[in-house]
């Protein structure tokens, strides 16, 4: 399982440095944006709770006051004003006492007895047949009031219709910007392989711009020092070529001569022969280093070559 995952995470790896670049750096920018928006987002519950809670806790005062102002046959018509989206008022009793109440109920429970004041109590209870934690309060006149919550019809943090479209246009310039700075980035290495590519067989081309990023300029000057070596190298062994074939003239043209004077044909036919092809030789040597000079600057194999024009 663990070589086919290989083989299939190898297919997929782009074998350009363009695409390896642009999917780290994508990756990493888009996980580093969703972490931030889902700690954001879970801030943003936090505190919508905790503003939630404390709106609750005086809301409930302020509805156990208008009870309690009310009288006792005037109060059922009070329940649906008083009831919210997330919660509603019974008069009724009833349900078990919930002994331990977790932490964070148990904060919100006596944020509610403070709102509440001296004279009220409240409690978590579980009704009768079971159902979600309420809350068991009894108002000044000992009348049990039970508040009943029901969170299953509403989403505990909405999110805006908006925030998707938004997401999308965040990783659309996301993907630009990862765009722009890889393309930025492997563009001195395109200009280095057009350079290598266009270099002729005399080693001499246009040098690379020696600028940008220090980095990108250390590689364009040791590019062009390349360059300059292999082009100084060249014009050395052609400059001694054309040296070499330049003094083998005067040698071959005295064998020529002596070789008319040798009594026997075949062994004079086949030494004609040989001189000729050494001839050939040299011309070809002596052409190399006219067609190198005709493209690079004068030096000792321009002079060689105009020495070899001469009669000898």
């Amino acid at each position: 399982m663990s070589a086919r995952f290989q083989r299939m995470a190898a297919r997929l790896w782009p074998d350009t440095l363009f695409g390896r670049l642009a999917i780290i750096l994508f990756s990493g920018l888009v996980v580093a944006h969703v972490l931030a928006f889902v700690w954001i987002v879970f801030d943003h519950m936090a505190i919508e709770d905790e503003l939630g809670n404390k709106f609750t806790a005086v809301d409930v005062a302020d509805a156990v006051a208008i009870l309690d102002y009310v009288k006792p046959e005037e109060r059922p018509a009070w329940l649906d004003r008083l009831s919210r989206l997330h919660y509603r008022y019974v008069l009724t009793d009833g349900g078990k006492l919930e002994a331990e109440v977790p932490k964070r109920p148990q904060a919100n429970l006596a944020r509610l007895r403070a709102a509440l004041g001296p004279d009220h109590d409240a409690n978590f209870v579980y009704p009768d047949p079971p159902a979600r934690r309420t809350i068991l309060m009894h108002l000044r006149d000992g009348s049990p009031l039970t508040l009943e919550f029901h969170w299953q019809g509403a989403s505990a943090t909405s999110i805006s219709p908006w925030l998707p479209t938004a997401l999308a246009i965040q990783l659309c310039i996301i993907a630009f910007f990862v765009w722009l700075a890889v393309k930025l980035a492997t563009q001195p290495l395109a200009r280095l392989e057009q350079a290598a590519n266009g270099q002729g067989s005399d080693s001499r081309g246009e040098p690379l711009p020696e600028d940008g990023p220090k980095e990108v300029a250390r590689v364009a000057a040791a590019f062009n020092a390349m360059q300059r070596r292999i082009a100084e190298q060249v014009a050395e062994r052609i400059q001694i070529l054309a040296a070499i074939s330049h003094d083998l003239q005067t040698p071959i043209t005295r064998m020529r001569l002596r070789a008319d004077f040798l009594g026997d044909s075949d062994a004079r036919e086949r030494l004609q022969g040989d001189l000729q092809e050494m001839q050939t030789l040299v011309k070809q040597g002596l052409a190399l280093a006219r067609e190198y000079d005709d493209i690079g600057p004068p030096s000792a194999a321009h002079v060689a070559v105009e020495a070899s024009r001469e009669p000898s």
